[in-house]
């Protein structure tokens, strides 16, 4: 059965007394390359849009004198909310905003509030509803990872052309590189000492200056391709969109985070040393099996797309909005 078919299939499943018929999806915020944010906002705004979702991404510096906000679904972040339009007949999905600016939403069940998942899900409680999703529906609130931001199909074409990818003697790091209480410097830098004793460069890119097209390309080239955390977020279990982005543009999944590990069921190259998992990477990728690559792949597309993650947040608006 075909991804089309199936979301078609999920719409008419709905309850008959679902209220979650949106004319129109808002994402309100960062526009792309202002912000490391902007890339979830890019990933919902094409999801959505390849959904057949009628889909915007406005903020308030857009003319929005004509714009017709009745029936919207919005989604936003507490960075980037400022002059949200509210309205009565209108939804919210809120992430990391201030509660009671909006309470006043909440408390007339028209938003949701979403978090990402960190290890502190296990400790409330919360429902699980999927492999690191976790809901409580009384309360509103969920808390998931990010996603790639490529689509099915496009993973799809990216895992024909993998036998023909050259890389280079180099390894791209596209992120966020820095010190202090949620930094990765302290994690880096033994990988980079590990890289240059193999000869190989250790390039950091900021993404907010790298296109999205540029970022795959250099991803597809890098000698390998880890997703480096730093230590608050690999002990408090924190996923970065980065593991599911490489891994779909065509790398095989490296990581210095346990949780990362076993979202992935272990099959990856995990050591939380970072300068050991040069090695462990060097030595895993000298003896790849293609179909090992290929089923990390497939593990994203089918699980890890923001496609999935829309399907899992309409679910849970019309569980916790609309059927109490």
């Amino acid at each position: 059965m075909n991804l089309k078919l199936i979301l078609l299939l999920n719409l008419y499943l709905l309850p008959t007394n679902t209220k979650a018929d949106f004319s129109k999806i808002v994402i309100w915020g960062h526009k792309l390359y202002s912000h490391t944010h902007s890339f979830i906002h890019y990933g919902f705004y094409n999801a959505f849009k390849h959904m057949g979702y009628n889909t915007f991404w406005l903020d308030e510096t857009d003319d929005l004198s004509n714009f017709d906000f009745s029936n919207s679904l919005f989604i936003t972040e507490s960075q980037a909310d400022k002059n949200l339009p509210i309205a009565d007949d209108c939804y919210y999905i809120l992430h990391n905003c201030d509660f009671k600016k909006y309470e006043h939403l909440y408390n007339n069940n028209q938003c949701i509030l979403l978090q990402v998942y960190t290890n502190d899900c296990l400790k409330y409680k919360l429902e699980r509803l999927e492999p690191f999703v976790y809901a409580n529906y009384q309360e509103k609130i969920i808390c998931m990872p990010w996603a790639t931001d490529l689509l099915p199909d496009e993973i799809n074409e990216i895992k024909k052309n993998v036998p023909t990818m050259l890389h280079t003697n180099q390894v791209n790091f596209i992120g966020t590189v820095g010190g202090g209480v949620h930094g990765n410097e302290n994690e880096i830098n033994p990988f980079v000492k590990a890289c240059s004793e193999n000869n190989i460069n250790f390039n950091a890119l900021n993404n907010c200056k790298t296109s999205a097209l540029d970022n795959i390309k250099l991803i597809q080239k890098s000698y390998m391709a880890p997703a480096l955390q730093g230590k608050w977020q690999c002990d408090n279990g924190y996923i970065p969109c980065r593991i599911f982005k490489n891994v779909s543009y065509g790398q095989y999944p490296i990581t210095n985070s346990k949780a990362v590990s076993e979202l992935f069921n272990n099959k990856i190259v995990y050591n939380s040393d970072t300068y050991q998992l040069f090695y462990d990477a060097q030595k895993k990728l000298n003896n790849l099996n293609l179909q090992e690559l290929y089923d990390a792949m497939d593990f994203v597309r089918d699980n890890h797309t923001y496609i999935n993650r829309i399907n899992t947040l309409l679910n849970f608006i019309e569980k916790a909005l609309f059927l109490k």
